[in-house]
This record gives structure tokens, C-alpha cells and sequence, in this order.
């Protein structure tokens, strides 16, 4: 009998929430469906189109006079298109990371011995020769291989004033990163925009909600555990392994984390389409959004906290790393636990080896 009256209040819980949400956020959900991708997903891909295009700029510019300052503006210019890209990874909802323009364009870490030998058959670098080569090959990995590392005592730029092939091949694989970029906008634009708008099923991988907002607890498992965590020796093993940082030759591996952050309190409460709005109107209350944000503010003073790149940081046993660690995992619960309820999303595993 107890089983029955349990099994009774607990539908009817389930069913006034259905029609609450239904009653008082149905214009933040319609909002949300119909304009998500042209508000939020189509402007951060055209930011990265409009980064990788100014990239290639440079690089032409560096091919025909290979000078210090030309080169400087080049690895200035790899990290605002890396931090550009970190920004549409908030957007790889499952359809799109089946295509994996994400994997092509920026897969980490990659293999030097690839490239080098890449390089040395001095051949034409076209379009067919890198769309065929490893992922681990180019991408935004391998050019911050060409424009960052040292091969003992040359530099890159030297390496690179003194080898035109290997211009050459930096070239080449910054016109797949804007081939690629430009496919996957047609995606979005002939067709796939439409069918997500129209995504409204019960069952999360037809539910454009669902989707968008696994795709930032995604985003913050994968900042939490690949990007810090195994790297830094605090998941599974305390040993560490720097060179599984997202860009540690580049020192900027911090710079790409914050500005995936950036992009998820996007998403999810400073844009005009939010998921704040839906999830303080089911709820009544903005109380769980004030969380979030106090529990953003704490990631980003730990973040400030680190007064080295994260690759020194690791190397030096910083403490603040592990605090870092610590509250993504509390932000994560948030998103995961709290606004995934009152949202009535299923949260669907996290794949921490990739985005």
C-alpha cells in the first residue's frame, strides 16, 4: 500500500512540474528552439571562419617576408583562433560531433614525428594531401607545433625562415582548418539548423534543450578531467604529464579553458537566449542561476589564482591547480545535478578523451 501512495505523489510531483513548465516558460523554451543557433552557435562559428581567415593573411604574408615581426603577429594570431575554436566546441552537440570537424580541426596531442615527416617529402601540400593525412598531423595542434616548439637549438622561427616547405605545410593546414570550418557552418546552414529547431521529443537525442545543455556539462567534465585533471596527476594516477595539455607549447592552455567557460555562462545565462531564463521560470526562483554564477566567479578567481601558465604550474606542484580542479567539479554538479532536474534533461555520458 505504502509502494501505491509513493508511487501516486511522486506522479503527481512529475506531472506539476510537466505542466508548470508548460504554463510559465513555454515562450522561453519556443525562444530557445527557434533562435538558439543564430543567437548563440552560428555567431561563434563565424567568429572562428573570421579568425582562421585572418590566420592564412598572416601566413601568406610571413611566406613572402619571413621577419621576426611577421612571425610574432602569427603565434598572436594561433591563439585567438584557438581560443575562437574553444568557444564552438560549446556547440558540438551529438549530430554535429558525429562529423568530426571537431577531431580535424583541433586534435591534441599531436605526433611531431608525423609532421616532420610530412614535411620532408617536400610535395605539393594541397587539399587532397591534407585531408588525407592524421589528425595528429594538423589541425590547430600542428600549427602551434610549427609556431611554437623548439628543435634543439633552433627555434621555430628559424625552422621556419629556413625551409619553405614547412611554411608551406603551415599553410596548407591553416586553409583545412577554414575548408573544414566552412563544411561545417553548410551543415548547420543547409538543413541541420532547421532539424534541431524542430528537435522536441522526450527522448534527449531528439531534444535540441536536452542536446544544447548535455553539450556544456559535457564541456566542463571534459575541462575538468582531460584538460587539467589527468595532466596535472589528480584523476585515477597523481602522476603527471604535462605534454597532455591542450597547448603547453603555447603556454595558453589556461587562455583556452577560460574562454570555453566564457562561452558555457554564455550559453547559459548571459545571452539573450539562455537556459536561466527557462530553468528560473520552471523553478519560480533564481535562486539555483545565482549559484551557477557565484560557482562561475569562484572558477575564474581560481583560474586568476594561477599566476604562471598551467604548464609551469603542474611542473611546480601549484596547489591552486588541484583548487581549480576542485571547483569545476562543484560547477559541473550544478549543471549536471540541479539545472539538468529542474530542466528535466537526461544527462548522457561524458566521453573525457575527446569533445
Amino acid at each position: 500500500m505504502k509502494k501505491h501512495l509513493l508511487f501516486f505523489l511522486s506522479a503527481i510531483i512529475f506531472l506539476s512540474s510537466c505542466s508548470k513548465e508548460n504554463s510559465n516558460s513555454s515562450s522561453a523554451i519556443d525562444l530557445f528552439h527557434e533562435e538558439y543557433y543564430s543567437v548563440n552557435i552560428l555567431p561563434s562559428l563565424n567568429n572562428f571562419k573570421a579568425a582562421i581567415e585572418k590566420q592564412i593573411t598572416l601566413t601568406e604574408n610571413f611566406k613572402t617576408n619571413t621577419t621576426q615581426e611577421n612571425f610574432t603577429l602569427l603565434q598572436t594570431q594561433w591563439v585567438n583562433c584557438a581560443s575562437s575554436f574553444s568557444k564552438t566546441r560549446v556547440y558540438n552537440v551529438v549530430d554535429v560531433k558525429s562529423l568530426y570537424y571537431d577531431i580535424i580541426i583541433y586534435n591534441f596531442p599531436v605526433n611531431p614525428s608525423l609532421i616532420e615527416n610530412n614535411i620532408l617529402e617536400k610535395t605539393t601540400f594541397n587539399t587532397d594531401y591534407i585531408s588525407n593525412s592524421s589528425t595528429v598531423s594538423k589541425g590547430l595542434a600542428a600549427m602551434e607545433y610549427l609556431l611554437y616548439n623548439e628543435n634543439g637549438t633552433k627555434n621555430s622561427l628559424t625552422l621556419l625562415q629556413e625551409d619553405t616547405f614547412r611554411v608551406n605545410y603551415l599553410l596548407a593546414i591553416t586553409k583545412e582548418n577554414l575548408r573544414q570550418i566552412n563544411l561545417l557552418i553548410d551543415f548547420w546552414q543547409q538543413g541541420y539548423k532547421d532539424t534541431f529547431k524542430s528537435y522536441k521529443s522526450l527522448s534527449c537525442i531528439e531534444n535540441a534543450r536536452c542536446l544544447a545543455f548535455n553539450q556544456l556539462i559535457n564541456i566542463i567534465d571534459i575541462i575538468r578531467v582531460t584538460k587539467i585533471g589527468k595532466p596535472a596527476g589528480l584523476e585515477k594516477t597523481p602522476n603527471t604529464d604535462v605534454e597532455l595539455l591542450e597547448a603547453y607549447r603555447s603556454k595558453s592552455s589556461l587562455k583556452l579553458i577560460q574562454s570555453s567557460l566564457e562561452e558555457i555562462q554564455n550559453a547559459y545565462a548571459l545571452s539573450s537566449v539562455n537556459f536561466a531564463n527557462i530553468v528560473d521560470e520552471i523553478s519560480d526562483s533564481s535562486e539555483i542561476s545565482s549559484e551557477i554564477n557565484n560557482s562561475f566567479n569562484t572558477v575564474y578567481n581560481n583560474i586568476d589564482a594561477i599566476d604562471t601558465d598551467l604548464y609551469t604550474a603542474i611542473l611546480n606542484g601549484d596547489q591552486s591547480v588541484a583548487t581549480l580542479h576542485t571547483s569545476l567539479l562543484t560547477l559541473l554538479q550544478y549543471f549536471s545535478v540541479d539545472g539538468a532536474s529542474i530542466l528535466s534533461v537526461n544527462v548522457l555520458p561524458t566521453d573525457n578523451d575527446g569533445d
